[in-house]
């Protein structure tokens, strides 16, 4: 299952030979696949998960700490698409999420994915 998410920050890639190198912003989507067995039982039952829990989650990891912010003081990477990708994979794996495509579009003609 897959939920996808926005938000809009701004950034730099200082060594690029391009315009890139000047701080411009982008509305970013935010892709994010998790797997897992259906669930048998309870309130999530015939479910993978939620499709609000993974919103919730998706947000408050990594939507809202790069949500309208410069992104080159958030993350200690350089945030090309590929990095914050990779990034935001990490990050939702290790929080236990059963993570296994995230797909980040910078445009509505580009994007980078990471997978397991």
């Amino acid at each position: 299952m897959t939920k996808i998410l926005s938000f809009d920050a701004a950034h730099s890639l200082p060594d690029h030979p391009g315009k890139c190198r000047n701080v411009h912003g982008h509305t970013y989507s935010v892709e994010v696949t998790v797997e897992g067995p259906v669930r048998e039982a309870g309130p999530s039952r015939a479910m993978v998960m939620d499709f609000g829990e993974l919103e919730e989650r998706v947000a408050a990891l990594v939507v809202e700490p790069l949500d309208h912010r410069y992104l080159n003081d958030v993350v200690d990477l350089v945030p090309t698409a590929e990095a914050l990708a990779a990034w935001m994979f990490a990050r939702l794996r290790d929080s236990g999420l059963p993570v296994v495509r995230v797909r980040l579009w910078e445009t509505p003609t580009s994007y980078a994915e990471v997978t397991a």
